[in-house]
C-alpha cells in the first residue's frame, strides 16, 4: 500500500528508498533481505556477488519477464529463440537447449530448480524480489549452476484481506489484465491467488497476404499459494503455478541474403519446378541481392531489415508450464528444519516457416515434453549462533523428450522414398538422475572477521535414445548413456571493516554435468553422442559498502574463473551438437551503486566490463584458441535516474529513466565476423542502446495507479540473439542459414491499477 502522506511515503528507485521526512540513514537505502545462502539476511552482509532488487523495484523497471533482467544486472544476458530461453552469466549458459542438456545459469523459482529453459517464459507478476547470485554456486546450488543462480521469489500470503487489478494497453494492440487477491482463511490459514491474461499483435511485419506476423502474444497463466499453520511451530506452503502461452510467438528471421543471390552464390537453392529467383532492380527501390519475386511474381522480402519477412507457412506455438510444490518448515530448538517437494512438467511445441520465404519449401516442427521431480531437505542452525551452518541433500529426476522433424518440398521427397513421416527427424529421449550431499558452515572468529566453508558431493546419470531419420538408410534409435559425479567446495572471508563496510574474498569451483548431443547416431559412426561435465575454478574479492550517512550504496567485485571442458554447441550437417573446449578463462570487474541525491532524487548505476578467451584448440576443425567466448560481450552498463514529487491534493508522482549499454557480442565459440557476403556467415551482433521511460501517478489514498511507458524510446533495431541452422552442405565454419532475433522496437503503453 502506498500513502502520499510525507511523513509515511517510501518510494523505491533503485534498491533506493526516498523519504520526505526521512531522520536516519537507514531510511534512505532500503535493505533487501534475501535467502541467497539459504538463510533470512541482508543482502549487504552476504559476502557473495549478487544483485538484489525488490518487489517495488521490479515494479518501477516494469519487470515482466527475466529478459528485462538484463538491463538491470551487469554481465548478465538473456535472449531467446522461440520457445527456448539461453542465460548466459559471466560468459557461462546454456548451450545445448535440447533435452539432453542442461543450463548453467540455474533458475530457482521459490526454491524450487526449473531443469528446462521452456520453463523461464513466464509472466513475472506479484514478485517479492529476484536474487541474481554471480559465480558458480557449487555449494548450496550446486545443480549445474557454474556460471550463477537466479532465484525467483514471489509474494506469499498474509494475513490481511487485500488485492489488486491492473489492466495494460498499448501498441500492437497489446492488451495485459492481471490481478491478485489474499485472503485469510482463519486464524492458522491463508491464501494468494495470482491470475494474468496478456494479448499482442505481431510486431514482425509480413509482406504475405494474410500471412502470420511474429512476436506477437497469447498468454494467460495462475498461480496459488495456501499457507497453512500447522502448529506454532510447523507450517506447510502448497504453490501451485501454471502458464500457457500460444500465439506465433517469438520468430527469427533471415540475416542473410537468401540462397542463389549474387552475394552468397555458393549455397544452391533447391527450388520447386518452375521456380527462380530474380533481383529487383534499382527502379524498385529496393537493393538487388536483397529481394526477390519468384516465377508466379510473388514478392520474397529478404532486405536484412528489422522486422520484416515474407512467410507463407502459417507459423505458431503451444508452450506450456506447469509447477507444483510443497514447502514445509519446522523450527526446533537451536534449529530449524525445511522440506521442498516440487514436480513440475513443461512442453512445447513450434511451427517454423523454415525456408523464411513465401516459396513451400521448408516447415520445421520442434516439440519437446519433460517431466521433473525434485526433493531438498535443509536442517539450518539458528541465525544467532556463532557457528553458523546448514546441511542438506537434494534428490532431481528429469524425463524429457526433444524432436526437431522438417517437412514440405525439400524434405516430402525422402520422407516418400524411404516411407518414413519426416524427410528428416533428429532428437530422442533422455533421464537424468542426480542426488546430492552438501554443507556449509560460517564461524566468526570475531565481531568483525568470519569464515566460510562449504562443500558438496553431486552424482549425476542420463540415459536416453537418440533417434531419427537423417536422409538416407533406416530410421534409427540408438541408446545412449552415461554418468559422472564431482567434490565442488568453496571457501570465503569476509572482514568488516566499519558496520557499513564490508571487503571479502572467495575461492569456489562448480561442476555442471555431461550430456547428450541428441543429433547424434552411434549406430552410424557418430562419436560425440556424449559430452563431458564443466569444471570451473573461480576467484573474486569485493567490497560491499553504505556510505555519506546512508546516502550512497557501493558494491565492487572482481573475478577469475577458469574454465576446464567448457561446454559450447555449433550447428554442424545435422543439428546443434556441444562440445568440451579444453578450457576458457572469464574475468572482469563488477561495479554497482546507488546514490540519493536528494530527497526526492536518485540514481543507480551498474558497470560490468568482462575479458574473456578460449585457450589454444581446435574444436571439429575449427580455430577456437584466442576468441572470445560466446555471449560475453566486453562492455555493459545501466543508469538509472528518479524523480519524485507530491501535489497539494496528496497524490504523488514519480518519474524513472533508464538507459542500458551492451557491447557487440559474439554468439559462437567460432567468432565469424565475414559478413553477409561470405558463405562462412557471422555471429556477431551489433552493439546497442536501450532507453526506457516511466511515468507514474498516485492517488492521494493510496489505492490508484496510473503509469505511462515508453521502451526503447528510440526505436534502435537491437539484435538479441544469432543462429545458424542446421547445414546439409559442406559450408566453411559449419552451420546452415544464419537467423537472428531482435529485442522489442519502441512500445508505448498505458497501465491502471487499482490496490485494496
Amino acid at each position: 500500500m502506498r500513502n502520499s502522506k510525507c511523513a509515511q511515503m517510501g518510494l523505491a528507485i533503485g534498491a533506493v528508498v526516498f523519504t520526505t521526512e526521512a531522520t536516519v540513514a537507514s531510511d534512505f537505502i532500503e535493505e533487501v533481505v534475501v535467502t541467497a545462502q539459504k538463510r533470512t539476511e541482508s543482502a549487504q552482509n552476504v559476502p557473495i556477488s549478487m544483485a538484489a532488487f525488490s518487489g517495488q523495484r521490479l515494479e518501477d523497471s516494469g519487470f515482466d519477464s527475466f529478459a528485462d533482467l538484463t538491463m538491470m544486472s551487469p554481465s548478465l544476458q538473456i535472449g531467446n529463440f522461440g520457445s527456448v530461453t539461453f542465460i548466459n552469466m559471466r560468459g557461462i549458459g546454456n548451450e545445448n537447449t535440447t533435452a539432453g542438456g542442461d543450463p548453467g545459469v540455474a533458475l530457482h523459482y521459490d526454491g524450487v530448480y526449473l531443469g528446462r529453459p521452456v520453463a523461464y517464459l513466464f509472466t513475472a507478476f506479484d514478485s517479492q524480489r529476484v536474487e541474481i547470485l554471480r559465480g558458480p554456486q557449487g555449494t548450496l546450488y550446486g545443480r549445474n549452476a557454474t556460471g550463477g543462480s537466479i532465484n525467483y521469489v514471489t509474494k506469499k500470503p498474509t494475513d490481511e484481506l487485500e488485492g489488486e487489478l491492473d489492466l495494460t494497453v498499448g501498441d500492437y494492440d497489446w492488451l495485459r489484465t492481471r490481478g491478485v487477491i489474499n485472503l485469510p482463511l482463519g486464524d492458522r490459514a491463508r491464501s494468494r491467488l495470482v491470475a494474468f491474461r496478456e494479448t499482442r499483435d505481431g510486431y514482425t511485419k509480413n509482406a504475405v497476404p494474410g500471412g502470420t506476423r511474429g512476436n506477437d502474444a497469447d498468454n494467460f497463466g495462475f498461480r496459488a499459494h495456501l499457507d497453512i499453520d500447522l502448529t506454532d511451530a510447523a507450517s506447510l506452503l502448497l504453490t501451485g503455478t501454471y502458464v500457457e502461452s500460444g500465439g506465433v510467438g517469438s520468430q527469427a528471421e533471415l540475416r542473410e541474403a537468401f540462397p542463389g543471390s549474387t552475394s552468397n552464390p555458393m549455397i544452391p537453392l533447391a527450388g520447386p519446378p518452375g521456380f527462380a529467383f530474380s533481383p529487383m532492380g534499382p527502379a524498385s527501390g529496393i537493393p538487388a541481392g536483397n529481394t526477390y519475386v519468384d516465377s508466379d511474381g510473388r514478392v520474397v522480402v529478404n532486405d536484412l531489415e528489422a522486422f520484416r519477412e515474407s512467410k507463407d507457412l502459417r507459423e505458431n506455438q503451444d508452450n506450456d508450464f506447469l509447477l507444483l510444490s510443497a514447502t514445509f518448515n519446522w523450527d526446533l530448538p537451536g534449529v530449524s528444519f525445511k522440506s521442498i517437494t516440487a514436480y513440475g512438467e513443461t512442453s512445447f511445441e513450434s511451427r517454423k516457416d523454415e525456408d523464411y520465404s513465401s516459396v513451400d519449401l521448408a516447415e520445421l516442427l520442434l516439440t519437446e515434453e519433460a517431466e521433473q521431480f525434485s526433493q531438498e531437505l535443509q536442517v539450518i542452525s539458528a541465525a544467532d549462533a556463532g557457528l553458523q551452518w546448514i546441511v542438506g541433500a537434494y534428490y532431481f529426476t528429469e524425463d524429457a523428450a526433444r524432436q526437431s522433424r522438417f517437412f514440405r518440398n525439400r524434405y516430402d521427397v525422402f520422407a516418400s522414398i524411404f516411407g518414413v513421416e519426416s524427410g528428416f527427424d533428429v532428437g530422442g529421449s533422455a533421464e537424468t538422475e542426480s542426488w546430492a550431499i552438501f554443507g556449509q558452515a560460517t564461524w566468526d572468529v570475531s565481531d568483525s572477521f568470519s569464515l566460510t566453508g562449504g562443500i558438496r558431493y553431486t552424482n549425476d546419470e542420463k540415459d536416453g535414445f537418440n533417434n531419427g531419420f537423417q536422409f538416407a538408410g533406416a530410421p534409427y534409435s540408438d541408446p545412449v548413456a552415461d554418468s559422472w559425479d564431482e567434490v565442488s567446495y568453496r571457501f570465503s572471508a569476509d572482514w568488516r571493516l566499519t558496520p557499513d563496510a564490508m571487503l571479502f574474498a572467495s575461492y569456489s569451483t562448480g561442476y555442471k554435468s555431461g550430456g547428450i548431443n541428441q543429433v547424434a547416431a552411434p549406430s552410424r559412426g557418430a562419436i560425440n553422442a556424449i559430452y563431458d561435465p564443466e569444471q570451473v575454478d573461480a576467484f573474486e574479492v569485493g567490497i560491499k559498502t553504505l556510505l555519506l550517512d546512508g546516502r550512497l550504496q557501493w558494491n565492487t567485485s572482481a573475478y577469475r574463473n577458469e574454465y576446464d571442458d567448457l561446454q559450447f554447441q555449433i550447428f554442424g550437417p545435422a543439428g546443434p551438437e556441444a562440445f568440451n573446449a579444453s578450457g576458457a578463462k572469464v574475468q572482469g570487474i563488477e561495479v554497482e551503486l546507488l546514490a540519493v541525491i536528494t530527497e526526492t532524487l536518485g540514481a543507480d548505476l551498474s558497470i560490468g566490463i568482462t575479458d574473456s578467451e578460449f585457450d589454444d584448440q581446435v574444436i571439429s576443425g575449427a580455430q577456437i584458441g584466442g576468441n572470445q567466448v560466446q555471449r560475453t560481450p566486453d562492455l555493459t552498463y545501466s543508469l538509472g535516474l528518479s524523480k519524485d514529487w507530491n501535489q497539494s491534493s496528496g497524490a504523488s508522482w514519480r518519474l524513472r529513466i533508464e538507459y542500458a549499454y551492451t557491447d557487440e557480442i559474439f554468439y559462437t565459440a567460432l567468432n565469424r565476423d565475414a559478413g553477409f557476403a561470405d558463405p562462412g556467415g557471422s555471429d556477431l551482433a551489433d552493439d546497442y542502446e536501450n532507453l526506457n521511460v516511466r511515468l507514474f501517478r498516485y492517488s492521494a489514498d493510496g489505492k490508484w495507479t496510473i503509469e505511462l511507458a515508453a521502451t526503447n524510446l528510440t526505436d534502435e533495431a537491437q539484435e538479441g540473439n544469432i543462429l545458424r541452422g542446421i547445414g546439409f552442405i559442406d559450408v566453411p565454419g559449419g552451420g546452415g542459414t544464419e537467423t537472428i532475433t531482435y529485442n522489442p522496437p519502441r512500445q508505448i503503453s498505458g497501465r491502471l491499477a487499482y490496490r485494496f
